[in-house]
């Protein structure tokens, strides 16, 4: 039972330790995106040629609230479909914060968020050209079957010309109306409201001790399997031999919309119960939220299906070449 207390001690301390850095930390990216997200989500650039290379940039800001806004962007055909997968490929959530409290891994820090920006262009750019390739056929199809409803209806569409553009007026007053409200007010981090008016003070206290309190769980547990239920040699003889099928496995984990699975990904990266490939694999997966939203909000499943499955099949291409390099 004296083994079981040290533990959780030992856990106890190594949190502590963590929270006034974390705290500044979530400062500063409350901060930023206080400052700039509704910039972000109203910029000329989300649509143009260069916009994978924007949202990958964008994505590398710790701040899952940006995968979020993204999303609902994309599901109002206001962000192309690249701009949108480099957000959730460049993403990394609580790794960051994570990362830079301990010198040594800073330049894995900056190993990853250089691949992932990459990733996040690269990648971006080749979900543009399928998404024509893919989609042109269907897209065309609409535009027929458009054409000829326009045809064979003529005289009924003209008849009711008048009272459209009576709705379509009074739609666009109401989208007006709503674009004010969006002005002051949109969605952030952990589903919580930013406003354009006023600074939440409270939201990155409450966000710091809540990932504190998902890392004081991990190292519990990862304390009581090394030194109490394992061992640190047998993990790690385990951890070594199946090294083939720690991208899966961080693939897995990756795909969990929660803030605590990037915290699990780089508390096993640090304890050194995972490559930095398979890392790469997790968190390049991972969009927060962003994958919550997209299948909630965005009718066509079959765009959903092709954004999930570019995320997977990138993330554990990318992840397997690290691992074996």
């Amino acid at each position: 039972m004296e083994e079981y207390w040290h533990a959780i001690l030992e856990a106890l301390i190594d949190t502590a330790r963590l929270l006034p850095i974390l705290f500044i930390v979530y400062y500063l990216i409350e901060l930023l995106e206080f400052k700039y997200a509704f910039k972000i989500q109203n910029s000329k650039w989300l649509k143009g040629k260069a916009s994978p290379v924007f949202g990958a940039v964008v994505g590398c800001i710790p701040q899952c609230g940006f995968s979020v806004i993204s999303t609902d962007l994309y599901t109002k055909r206001a962000i192309s479909v690249g701009a949108l997968i480099a957000v959730y490929l460049a993403t990394s959530d609580e790794a960051i914060p994570l990362m830079i409290m301990d010198y040594k891994y800073i330049p894995w820090m900056l190993a990853m968020i250089g691949i992932k920006i990459v990733m996040g262009i690269v990648v971006g750019y080749l979900a543009n050209y399928l998404y024509k390739i893919i989609f042109k056929k269907s897209n065309v199809e609409v535009a027929q079957n458009r054409q000829e409803l326009t045809d064979s209806h003529a005289e009924e569409h003209n008849h009711i010309h008048n009272e459209l553009e009576d709705t379509h007026a009074h739609e666009i007053e109401s989208e007006a109306n709503e674009c004010k409200v969006e002005v002051s007010e949109h969605g952030g981090c952990c589903h919580h409201h930013v406003s354009t008016k006023s600074f939440d003070w409270l939201h990155p206290l409450l966000h710091c001790l809540k990932i504190s309190a998902f890392i004081l769980v991990i190292n519990i547990l990862f304390t009581l399997i090394t030194h109490v239920w394992i061992g640190e040699d047998a993990l790690t003889s385990f951890l070594s031999n199946s090294r083939a099928l720690q991208p899966l496995l961080a693939l897995v984990i990756g795909l969990i919309p929660n803030c605590a699975s990037s915290v699990v990904l780089t508390q096993l990266f640090i304890s050194g119960g995972l490559t930095f490939g398979a890392l790469i694999t997790g968190l390049c997966v991972n969009a927060g939220l962003g994958l919550v939203v997209l299948f909630k909000q965005n009718k066509r499943v079959k765009e959903n299906i092709f954004i999930l499955t570019i995320l997977v099949v990138s993330s554990l291409v990318v992840g397997y070449t690290l691992n074996f390099i």
